[in-house]
């Protein structure tokens, strides 16, 4: 019972509050009140939950001897060796098989969209970390598979400002999180740094960086609520009056991060930041009000 508690910590079921990306497509296509999209979008989001729990163990396998040399890394639970690596190894390899066969049941392009999801943090985990950008951008790539994955659960066609969005908001997500990691960094001793991609970064390249990720996450989203096509397919021409909404959403960001040193979890940010948190309900909100009048 022990070995399946540490287990279940270390799928990070907290972190799961990422494949909320899933229900875009229904919410934005007016379907979030129908009970069949709900559903789809439901198991869509537990099964890739899981599977996201299989790539958080197999990335903890991978680095747990880096993970010993961490102040909090080390407490994880295969790091620690309260969990054994083949137990941890055999129990993921054994979830992931079966949630891949259900995903192949329920929908093949799913299927496909999680099998490319699965490789490509296979190689995140054993080098493409370690590869500077590229490991900001593949982070932000799963963020737009997750967004695909809710379309293709429910057929839903995805437009692509909202692809787009998605991506550099999570560029700017990455961003900061590098930025804090990076903070951090340097109170530990060389040997305690377990993500070396850091030290080829730089507090003012990310902050450049930031900034252009910021405008062009505004920019994109603007030119999202403002597209004839998206404009035709909701009714109206009103999207624009969410724009504050996101405006403040990514501003509060960064005065958490700037300011309050937070931004290193995006999790932690939205269960514990309750202005960040009631706006994004009424940006949900208001966009919901606006296309269903």
């Amino acid at each position: 019972m022990q070995a399946l508690k540490y287990f279940l910590i270390s799928l990070r079921p907290k972190q799961w509050v990422k494949n909320v990306f899933i229900f875009a497509p229904m919410i934005f296509s007016l379907h979030m009140f129908q009970a069949a999209y709900i559903w789809r979008s439901l198991l869509a989001f537990l099964l890739f939950g899981l599977v996201s729990g299989c790539m958080y163990v197999f990335n903890d396998i991978l680095d747990r001897e880096k993970d010993r040399l961490h102040p909090v890394k080390k407490d994880r639970p295969i790091a620690s060796g309260r969990l054994g690596v083949r137990i941890a190894l055999v129990a993921a390899l054994v979830l992931l098989a079966g949630m891949l066969l259900l995903i192949a049941r329920f929908s093949h392009e799913f299927f496909l969209i999680t099998v490319f999801y699965v490789a490509m943090n296979v190689l995140y985990s054993l080098f493409l970390k370690s590869v500077v950008i590229i490991d900001i951008m593949v982070i932000a790539l799963g963020f737009v598979l997750r967004v695909m994955i809710g379309g293709a659960v429910n057929t839903i066609v995805l437009y692509p400002w909202i692809l787009i969005s998605t991506f550099l908001l999570a560029i700017f997500l990455a961003l900061i999180k590098r930025r804090q990691e990076l903070l951090k960094i340097q109170e530990l001793h060389p040997e305690q740094v377990t993500r070396k991609t850091l030290q080829s970064y730089t507090l003012g390249l990310l902050d450049q960086m930031i900034s252009i990720a910021t405008a062009t996450t505004l920019i994109s989203y603007i030119m999202y609520v403002l597209s004839s096509d998206v404009q035709q397919k909701f009714h109206t021409d009103k999207l624009y009056y969410t724009v504050p909404f996101v405006i403040f959403g990514i501003f509060r960001y960064l005065f958490l991060s700037y300011s309050k040193g937070e931004g290193e979890s995006p999790s932690d940010i939205i269960y514990s930041d309750l202005p960040f948190t009631l706006n994004l309900l009424l940006w949900v909100a208001t966009f919901i009000l606006l296309v269903t009048r």
